[in-house]
């Protein structure tokens, strides 16, 4: 019913073991090996100094890119520095958010 094997070559027999060990270690990193994702979590900013004749639309259209909606980028700049309505001062300082 059930066959014998006899091992001729230690030898052999000990590589196979290590090469099907090593197979199976690799097939486990391969597919079960956890995602990282790259990239900066933290927010970035920028420092600028308000000049006479400054605007919050015209700073915000600076910073922007052409897919910002340029309102929630100005209330964003808005909040972040605590400005009531859309005055600012020339010599004021600025933060504006680059992300």
């Amino acid at each position: 019913m059930f066959r014998r094997y006899r091992i001729e070559s230690k030898l052999r027999f000990t590589l196979f073991i290590i090469i099907t060990f090593l197979i199976i270690i690799s097939a486990f990193t391969i597919f079960l090996k956890p995602t990282y994702v790259s990239g900066s979590t933290e927010p970035r900013f920028d420092t600028i100094k308000v000049k006479p004749g400054d605007t919050l639309w015209n700073i915000a259209s600076i910073y922007a890119d052409e897919h910002t909606d340029m309102r929630a980028f100005i209330y964003d700049i808005s909040k972040l520095n605590g400005i009531a309505g859309s005055e600012i001062i020339p010599g004021q300082e600025l933060i504006i958010p680059l992300d």
